[in-house]
C-alpha cells in the first residue's frame, strides 16, 4: 500500500487541485471566466498571456495550481481556429522553460537541503528515482505541475539535466497536443462552450493516471523480488 501511495499521491494531489480550481472558476460568482477568455482570444497579446500563465503553472512549488492549463482548454473550446497553433507553441515553450527553472532553483537550494535533510533521506530519494525513474517520466506527458515536480526532484538530487531535455521536449508537446486533440473532438460534438466539464475531465484523467502509476509502483518491486 505504501508503494502504491508513493506513486499515486502526487497525481491525486494534482487532481484535487484541479477540482479546487473547478470550484473557484466555475462554481462561484467571482467573475465570468467564459466571457474573459472569449474576449482575450481575440487579442494579439493572448499567446503572450498564455505563455506567462503556463510558465507560472510550470514552476514548482511557488505557484501551486495556477490555471494555465485551464486557459489552454478554454481557449480551444471557446474559439477553435487554426491560429491556435500559436497557443500550442507558446504553451510548449512555457512548459520547457518552467521545468528548467524548477530544476535550476532546486539546484540552487540543494546546499540548504543537504544541511536540513539527513543523508539517509537523500539516499532513499536517490533509490526511489533510480527504481522508478522510467515511469516518473510519465509526469512529463501529463501536466505542467507534475513535470515541474519531476525536474525539481532531479535538481534536488543533483541529476544531469541535459539527457532529460529530449524527454521534456517530447513530453511537453504530447501534453499540450493531447489537450488540443481531446478538446477539439469535444468541441466538434458539443459546440463551443465550457461550463467546467473540461476541468473535470482533466481531474479524472489525473486520478486514472495516478492509479495506474500507483499500481505499477506496487507491482514492480514484487515482480523483481
Amino acid at each position: 500500500m505504501r508503494r502504491f501511495l508513493s506513486g499515486a499521491l502526487p497525481f491525486y494531489a494534482l487532481a484535487g487541485l484541479a477540482m479546487g480550481m473547478y470550484l473557484v472558476l466555475y462554481r462561484t460568482n467571482l467573475f465570468d471566466l467564459n466571457a474573459i477568455v472569449q474576449d482575450a482570444t481575440g487579442s494579439a497579446w493572448f499567446p503572450a498571456f498564455i505563455f506567462v500563465c503556463v510558465l507560472l503553472e510550470a514552476v514548482f512549488p511557488y505557484f501551486g495550481y495556477f490555471p494555465g492549463t485551464a486557459l489552454i482548454l478554454m481557449s480551444v473550446a471557446l474559439n477553435p481556429k487554426p491560429a491556435d497553433i500559436s497557443v500550442f507553441i507558446v504553451a510548449w515553450l512555457a512548459i520547457i522553460l518552467g521545468a528548467v527553472l524548477s530544476y535550476g532553483q532546486a539546484r540552487f537550494f540543494r546546499p540548504l537541503l543537504q544541511r536540513v535533510a539527513s543523508k539517509a533521506a537523500l539516499n532513499r530519494c536517490e533509490t526511489l528515482l533510480d527504481a522508478y525513474g522510467p515511469y516518473a517520466r510519465i509526469a512529463l506527458f501529463v501536466h505542467p505541475n507534475a513535470c515541474a515536480m519531476y525536474f525539481t526532484a532531479l535538481g534536488l538530487l543533483g541529476r544531469n539535466l541535459t539527457r532529460e531535455l529530449a524527454y521534456l521536449a517530447v513530453g511537453a508537446a504530447a501534453s499540450v497536443g493531447v489537450l488540443f486533440v481531446v478538446v477539439s473532438r469535444l468541441v466538434s460534438s458539443v459546440g463551443t462552450t465550457d461550463d467546467g466539464e473540461l476541468q473535470l475531465l482533466l481531474a479524472a484523467a489525473l486520478v486514472a493516471i495516478g492509479t495506474l502509476v500507483g499500481l505499477y509502483a506496487a507491482w514492480r518491486p514484487a515482480r523483481a523480488a
